[in-house]
């Protein structure tokens, strides 16, 4: 017997609505029979089965999930660890960090294999969506430690936009941070998620970056969280996600 939202079991389309929510199993019906429902872009029928977790399904466009505990997790990523659920080839995954965490969880965004810092993790599909999309805006924030000598046109450069991959890309703020010993630190706010975007917003200017640690990710501050660990967040922090994605 399939339990509501179990990811991986396959039971029909009007059992999993009904579960997850949006109306009754007699109603639910009369939507799938009006074409209101998708799953993975292709419209419903009566008695068709789906997989929870796998496949997307929508009623009049929006995403519907089965009702499950809502787990948002921030974890401070250390250099040496892939940014994802498993790895093919064996190579360390943030997710063997937090052994303790039994839901499915998954990363929001990326960090680099080499890169640290702020990771979210959540099986909260909508708020990940909200916070990786560009056009929401939420800003995440750098520290990166480059080489070379400091240099105010840099800065410049930065905040009058790259040419990226054809397209112009603007940081949200970038200023220079007194570095410890004679090191180059640039503290860079972005709202993009794009791949290697940070590091090659830095190359463009003629930085070659050496370390790169993501402190903050819209209200959220990775101060006094320890490298390897993590903690879930309050409800007044997710809240604050949420309102920093949504306006």
């Amino acid at each position: 017997m399939n339990r509501p939202g179990e990811s991986g079991n396959p039971q029909r389309i009007s059992k999993f609505l009904a579960q997850a929510g949006v109306a009754s199993r007699r109603t639910v019906d009369r939507l799938i029979e009006q074409g209101r429902v998708t799953v993975n872009g292709k419209v419903a029928v009566l008695g068709q089965k789906v997989v929870p977790g796998t496949d997307e399904i929508r009623v009049d466009g929006k995403p519907v999930t089965a009702r499950e505990e809502r787990v948002h997790i921030m974890l401070h990523k250390p250099a040496g660890y892939l940014s994802t659920c498993r790895d093919p080839f064996g190579r360390p995954v943030v997710l063997s960090l937090m052994p303790e965490v039994t839901q499915r969880v998954f990363p929001v965004g990326r960090l680099d294999f080499d890169s640290e810092g702020l990771l979210i993790l959540t099986n909260d599909g909508h708020l990940a969506y909200l916070l990786t999309h560009p056009k929401y805006e939420v800003i995440k924030e750098y520290l990166v430690e480059v080489s070379g000598k400091r240099d105010n046109r840099k800065i410049q450069e930065l905040l009058s936009g790259i040419i990226i991959d054809g397209k112009k890309v603007y940081v949200d703020y970038a200023s220079f941070l007194d570095g410890r010993d004679g090191s180059v630190r640039i503290l860079i706010g972005v709202h993009e998620g794009r791949k290697h975007l940070v590091k090659r917003l830095c190359k463009a200017v003629g930085y070659e970056v050496k370390r790169l640690i993501r402190t903050r990710m819209g209200p959220l501050s990775l101060f006094g969280l320890q490298p390897g660990k993590w903690r879930h967040l309050t409800r007044k922090e997710v809240q604050a996600l949420y309102k920093a994605a949504q306006g």
